[in-house]
C-alpha cells in the first residue's frame, strides 16, 4: 500500500463525519417545515419508525445475523439517542434558538473530557486550546439575535449536551468492542428510539399523515434515510476507527452547516460576525484535528513504552493517528 493510499484512507471516517454534519445541520430547516405541518413528535415518529422498519428488513435477509448480541449496547446507545433528541426538542421550544445553539455545542467540550477521564489520560493543551476556540467561533456564529437569560429550556438543554457527549463515548467504547456489529448496533438503537417515539408521536403523526404534501413525504426520506440511517449507520462505522473526541469536534460543525443552509435556501443573513464565526470553527476543527491525532498518539508511544503487548491490542482503535494498519497476511 502506497503512502498516498494510506493517507487518503486514513481521513475517510473525517470525511464521513463532516458529511454527517452536513446532513444534520440541513435537518433545522426539514424539520421545522415538518413541524409545522404536524408536531415536533410526529416529527421524530416519522423519522425513526420507518428506518427500524427498513433496518431490521435488511437484518432478516443478512445470513446468521444475531441481533441479541447487539441487544445491550443498542439500548444502552438507543437510551442516551432518544434521551438527547427529547430534551433538545422540548428543550429549543423553551430557549431561544441561539441559547441553544451555543449550550449544545458544548457537547464538543464534555465529550473529550469524558472520554479522557473515562480513559484516564490527560487532555493536551493544544487540544484544550482548540475546543475553546471552536466554542468561540459557534457563540459569533449563532449570537447574532443576542442571547436571552438563562431559563429551564437552557437547562434542558445543558442536559442534552450531557448526553450527547456521553452517547459519543458510549458509541466509541461499543464500536470498539471485539466483533462488534455496526449494523446490528444501529438496528438496535433505531428500533429502541422508534418504539419511544411511536408512542410518543404515533397518534400525532397518524392524524398528519392526510395532510402531507409531496414535499412533507420528502423531507421524511430526507430525515429517515440521510439523517437517520445513513447518519447513524456512519457515525459507528467511523468512531471505530477514531476517536469519541475526535468524532465530536468534526460532528461539533453542525451549527455552521445549519446556518450556512439557513443562508442559502431561507435568506437568512448572519452578518459580518457570523462569517468570522465560521472561519473561526472552521479553523479550530483543522487545529482540533491535528491536536487529537498528536494526543492519541502520544498515548500509543507511552503504552508501546510500558507494554509493547498491550501497544499492539491498543493499535487497531487508534488507527487514524498512525494511519491504516498493514496486517501481515496469514
Amino acid at each position: 500500500m502506497t503512502l498516498a493510499t494510506r493517507n487518503l484512507r486514513s481521513h475517510i471516517p473525517d470525511a464521513i463525519l463532516l458529511v454527517i454534519a452536513v446532513l444534520w445541520g440541513g435537518s433545522y430547516l426539514s424539520t421545522q417545515d415538518l413541524a409545522h405541518a404536524s408536531s415536533a413528535a410526529a416529527v421524530m415518529c416519522a423519522r425513526f419508525v420507518p428506518a427500524a422498519i427498513i433496518l431490521l428488513a435488511i437484518n432478516a435477509a443478512r445470513p446468521k445475523v444475531r441481533l441479541r448480541d447487539s441487544t445491550l449496547p443498542g439500548i444502552m446507545l438507543g437510551s442516551l439517542r432518544a434521551a438527547t433528541i427529547a430534551l433538545e426538542t422540548i428543550g429549543v421550544t423553551l430557549t431561544s434558538a441561539t441559547n441553544a445553539g451555543l449550550i449544545i455545542a458544548l457537547s464538543i467540550l464534555l465529550t473529550p473530557i469524558i472520554e479522557s477521564a473515562m480513559l484516564k489520560r490527560r487532555l493536551s493543551g493544544a487540544l484544550l486550546g482548540s475546543i475553546v476556540l471552536a466554542l468561540l467561533g459557534i457563540a459569533l456564529l449563532v449570537g447574532g439575535q443576542g442571547f436571552s437569560a438563562m431559563n429551564l429550556g437552557d437547562g434542558l438543554m445543558l442536559l442534552a449536551a450531557t448526553t450527547r457527549a456521553l452517547l459519543g463515548v458510549a458509541e466509541a467504547r461499543a464500536a470498539g468492542m471485539n466483533k462488534s456489529d455496526v449494523l446490528g448496533l444501529t438496528t438496535v438503537e433505531i428500533t429502541f428510539g422508534a418504539v419511544i417515539f411511536a408512542v410518543w408521536g404515533g397518534r400525532s403523526l397518524a392524524e398528519s399523515l392526510p395532510t402531507f404534501s409531496a414535499a412533507n413525504w420528502l423531507t421524511i426520506a430526507y430525515l429517515c434515510l440521510g439523517c437517520t440511517i445513513v447518519a447513524f449507520l456512519g457515525q459507528l462505522w467511523a468512531t471505530k476507527r477514531t476517536s469519541a473526541s475526535r468524532a465530536g469536534m468534526l460532528l461539533g460543525t453542525e451549527p455552521a452547516w445549519a446556518l450556512l443552509a439557513g443562508v442559502m435556501i431561507a435568506g437568512d443573513r448572519i452578518g459580518v460576525l457570523g462569517f468570522v464565526g465560521a472561519i473561526v470553527l472552521l479553523f479550530a476543527t483543522w487545529w482540533g484535528a491535528r491536536a487529537e491525532q498528536l494526543w492519541r498518539h502520544g498515548h500509543t508511544a507511552s503504552i508501546a513504552a510500558a507494554d509493547p503487548a498491550a501497544a499492539i491490542a491498543e493499535r487497531p482503535l487508534v488507527s487514524l493517528a498512525t494511519g491504516p494498519i498493514d496486517r501481515p497476511a496469514p
